[in-house]
Parts: C-alpha cells; structure tokens; sequence
C-alpha cells in the first residue's frame, strides 16, 4: 500500500457519492448516543439499560469516522496540483475552511447560549449529563468564541459539547498546509503516518492530553493517506486485506477492552479511524473501477444523502436540544425503558427536523460551488425540490 508522494495523479478529481452517506449515518450514530447518554438522570441509561449501550454506546466514534473523511476530501484536490499543493494557495485554501466552517459553528454557539438563557431548567444542575455543559462562564463563553475550548479540560464540554471536535478540526486545517504537507513533499506518507499512529499508541498509553484527543491528527492524516491511495496509477493489492485486519483488530478491541491498559474511548476512536481510512481505500479503489460494492451503493440511497447533505447542522445543533428535551422530560415519571422510547422516536426525529431548518436557514448559504450535487440528486430534472441552490456532497 505504499506510495511516493511524487506519485502521478489523474487530472480529474473524481466523485465518491457514498461519502455523503458515510458522513449521514455517522452524524446519526452520534445523535442516537447522545440520546442514549441523555436518557434520564446521569448514567442512569447506561446502568438501567445494559443492552442498549452493547448497540449505542459506540456512537461517538462517528467523530474519528468524520475526521478521516475530511484528510480524504481535502487531500483529494491536493493530489491534482504539481508538488501537492493548494491550488490557490495556503491562504485561500484556510479563507474557504473558515467560511464555510465558521459561520454554521457561531451560528450553533449563538442559539445554544440563547437556549440557556431563555430555559432556567437548563440554567441549574438537575443530575442529568447536561450538567457538564453548565455554568456558562466568561472563561468557556470566550475561549469557544476564539475556538480555543479544546485546550481546557474544564471548557471542551461546556456549552454545547460537540463542539469541541469542530476546534480541533479547525486547528488540524492548519497543520495540513503548515506541517503535513511539507513532509509529505519530503518523507513516505507511511512513515509519516505511522510516526503519527504510533505517537498517539504513546499518548494513550500515558494518559497524556486525552480530552483534547491529540489521536485525531494521525486519523486525518490516514485519511490524507487514504486519498492518495486511491488516486495511485499502480494497483493497491493490500487495501482489502488491510481493511479486514484493521475492522477486525478494531472489534477485538472492543471485545477485550477490559483486558486492554488503554483508555478504551481514545483506543477505539483510533482503530476505528484507521479501519475507516484503510475501508476509503478499497471502495474508492473500486469504485474509479466502475465496480461500486452493494453496500456503498446503499450509502448513496436518496436518505443516506440527504442526511450527508445536512450532518454538519446535525452534529452541531442536537445536544442542546436533547439536553432541554430530556430535562422536561424528567418531572413525567416515566420508566427509563419509555423515556428512552420518547426521546428515542419522538424527541430525536424532532430534533433532526430542527436541525434541518437550521441547515436551511444558516449552513445552506456558507456552502460552495462544487457541494450542488447532493441537492441533484435528489431532483433528477436539476432543480432543487427543497428550495437549496447549494448543498453539499460532503461537509468539505
């Protein structure tokens, strides 16, 4: 699998639509967690509701999944340009991230500071997992405002906790022009990622830096690898091999996680990851082919893409909303197994529809020219049935 980073590439940048639902079905395992998570009193689910958790309790590795996806996507247009470079410079390529990152993000800070302020049961601690995200001080109000939450372990999780990832992806689109990709003009990709998976393997193993997820940075970096891969002109015999033996190491992982002297959750975040990185290779391999595997083809089902169209607005609107939901909830009495049920199918398809409305209303007009083919594809004639002139085929 390996690769030179001189390596030709094809002029064209071609299309992988199942991205777009990769992207949708992670942004939902990460909402039907969060669901879980805030069912009733704090860890109440997870000890009342064992079962659920063996099927929901894995939904926050959708974040390692979206950070491989955004090393693949951005290195893809990298890989067309002579010397692997931005086609308009480093400072374009960071005005683009910015613009089509950072208004969605304030907008969601915004409302989740509203949100708070216009509900007391928000405002006090209740004994649920919301009270992670309170009090709302200058420290954690200024340091999200400057995305600089994710250097304090006693800001990352306050206001609205998702986004934390958003500042370290933030971040990592620094370190792509400023540091991965001088060594990539420079050393073997392999060496280089695996430099950075191993020092991550150091990190967990000393319990160092673990809230800001440092691991992160290796994963965007396989999928930077990923990408390049699948645009080689030589064939990658080991992609398929490597994605069972990686899917396999990952679920054996979780399997023996007690046995493991690891912290499970940054362990699993960076199997995960890589599984996820060496699986981009094979479909994308395949599908430059023309030989789309059933399952991927599945991802690019008109739901799938709908939900890729709107993950970004997902992930970064929900838990404000599932943490008010659950708190009203509360005074009912209900049984965990029916609040459970309640904010499971009828908060959560509440929320997602919210959500929409917030894609519709903020994230739509930050997207750019190249992100219309999601919205085609869901009207064949090439006229948005939903009133989008912009939408994307992935977050990127």
């Amino acid at each position: 699998m390996s690769l030179p980073a001189t390596d030709p590439a094809p002029p064209k940048r071609p299309e992988f639509p199942y991205l777009d639902g990769l992207r949708g079905l992670s942004a939902v395992l990460v909402v039907l967690y969060h669901t879980y998570l805030f069912t009733g009193l704090s860890g109440e689910s997870r000890a009342e509701l064992p079962m659920l958790k063996e099927f929901l309790g894995w939904g926050y590795l959708g974040v390692p999944v979206f950070i491989v996806l955004s090393g693949y996507v951005l290195m893809l247009p990298v890989l067309s340009t002579p010397g692997l470079k931005f086609r308009h410079g480093v400072w374009s390529f960071i005005k683009r991230r910015g613009k089509r990152i950072l208004p969605p993000y304030y907008a969601a800070l915004v409302f989740s500071l509203l949100l708070i302020a216009l509900f007391p049961v928000l405002q006090e601690k209740g004994g649920t997992q919301w009270d992670s995200k309170i009090p709302v001080t200058w420290g954690s109000t200024i340091s999200h405002f400057l995305m600089l939450h994710d250097f304090n372990h006693h800001w990352i999780g306050k206001i609205n906790g998702p986004l934390w990832s958003v500042a370290v992806e933030w971040h990592i689109y620094f370190l792509m022009p400023l540091l991965l990709l001088p060594l990539w003009r420079r050393i073997h990709p392999a060496i280089i990622v695996g430099a950075l998976t191993a020092a991550s393997f150091w990190l967990l193993a000393e319990r160092a830096f673990g809230f800001v997820h440092p691991w992160l940075v290796a994963l965007f970096a396989a999928g930077m690898w990923a990408a390049q891969l699948t645009m080689r002109q030589q064939t990658v015999r080991a992609a398929g091999p490597v994605f069972i033996l990686l899917a396999a190491a990952t679920v054996g992982c979780a399997v023996f996680r007690s046995d493991i002297p690891l912290p499970t959750r940054g362990l699993m975040e960076l199997m995960t990851g890589l599984a996820v990185a060496a699986g981009l290779v094979w479909l994308g391999r395949r599908a430059v082919a023309g030989r789309i595997p059933r399952g991927a083809r599945l991802l690019q089902a008109r739901p799938m893409l709908f939900l890729g169209l709107i993950s970004y607005s997902v992930y970064l609107f929900h838990s404000p909303l599932l943490g008010l939901a659950n708190l009203l909830l509360l005074p009912l009495d209900l049984s965990l197994a029916t609040h459970w049920a309640v904010m499971t199918f009828a908060v959560m398809p509440a929320v997602l529809v919210l959500c929409w409305l917030f894609f519709l209303l903020v994230e739509r007009h930050f997207l750019n020219t190249r992100q219309r083919h999601t919205v085609e594809a869901h009207d064949p004639a090439g006229q948005p049935d939903t009133g989008l002139e912009d939408a994307p085929a992935v977050r990127n």
